[in-house]
């Protein structure tokens, strides 16, 4: 089972107040209900692919309206889609369809319906339902998205989604809009705002175990670059020592240079902080890594200086 089928089937179960149903409810009627009229009138037609959430629509319709309900399922053998269902609502349209505002799409009349923090909630979980989806926590992205036609509705959720301080963005989408969030952060509070609580503790357990990892490779990735770029560093004063020896200079240069010359060599994977301690383990003295730095930088330029009267 996806993680978002995770979501909604955890949602789909909480217990709401009558105005937190309403709420839901019209969001589940902008966002996947269509209007049909007939020769024996006008009815609505909400679908799905989730059994639990043609039932919930079921339900909450049925508290709100007391409406006359069909649930017709549809199985779809063509190009492997899956089944669907159809909640008919046959009675009461004109009513639901005007205090919803679903023809006028009218901001007001959907602000009247959100007006408290537990109705936006409720609103957004309804939406969630209708057209959301999220990336499981394991892939490589986070990413929640509603996916809806009508730049109104596309709106009026990102203004919901940011007065929790989601900060959802909007972007087209094939013949219609998304609304997105991208941080880990911010998925996991969208979550907890509509009341998906067992998903944030597993999103937030998964993403935990996740950025510990990641974390865990960075430092050993970092650690790798270091070593060979400590190893490369090495071999190249190894071989500026060789070109210093080869070409007799080795008897103009001071003790000082001398004995950097020899910890090298005795110690040719040695990095520069493990050269200053086998420096001081073997003279008692104590050497900066400035200090350590500019002998081997004093060898690199009389090295070089040989490279260059060779040309």
């Amino acid at each position: 089972m996806s993680f978002a089928r995770t979501v909604k089937d955890e949602v789909v179960k909480i217990r709401t107040d009558k105005q937190e149903q309403l709420a839901e409810l019209s969001a589940l009627l902008h966002l996947n209900t269509d209007i049909h009229l007939t020769n024996e009138g006008m009815f609505l037609e909400f679908h799905t692919n989730n059994p639990s959430i043609a039932r919930r629509f079921f339900v909450l319709m049925k508290n709100m309206y007391d409406a006359k309900l069909d649930i017709i399922s549809k199985k779809e053998t063509r190009l492997k889609k899956k089944s669907g269902y159809l909640v008919l609502v046959k009675s009461h349209a004109n009513k639901i369809i005007d205090e919803h505002s679903m023809v006028e799409q009218n901001t007001l009349e959907y602000e009247f319906l959100t007006e408290t923090d537990e109705a936006k909630r409720a609103y957004l979980r309804g939406a969630f339902l209708s057209c959301g989806s999220v990336n499981d926590p394991i892939k490589p992205t986070y990413h929640l998205e509603l996916f809806v036609q009508s730049k109104t509705d596309a709106v009026f959720i990102q203004r919901l989604m940011n007065h929790f301080d989601l900060n959802a963005k909007i972007t087209q989408r094939r013949q219609g809009l998304i609304v997105y969030l991208k941080e880990a952060e911010a998925i996991s509070s969208f979550l907890n705002v509509i009341g998906a609580i067992e998903s944030v503790f597993k999103f937030e357990d998964i993403r935990i175990k996740r950025d510990f990892n990641n974390s865990i490779n960075r430092l050993i990735n970092i650690e790798i670059a270091n070593e060979k770029k400590t190893i490369s560093a090495a071999n190249e004063q190894l071989e500026d020592i060789e070109l210093i020896k080869s070409n007799k200079m080795y008897g103009t240069i001071d003790n000082k240079l001398k004995e950097t010359i020899r910890l090298r060599e005795t110690y040719p994977d040695a990095s520069l902080n493990e050269l200053i301690a086998f420096y001081k383990n073997e003279t008692g003295l104590n050497l900066s890594k400035s200090g350590m730095n500019h002998r081997l930088s004093k060898i690199k330029l009389l090295a070089d200086s040989i490279r260059e009267g060779q040309k």
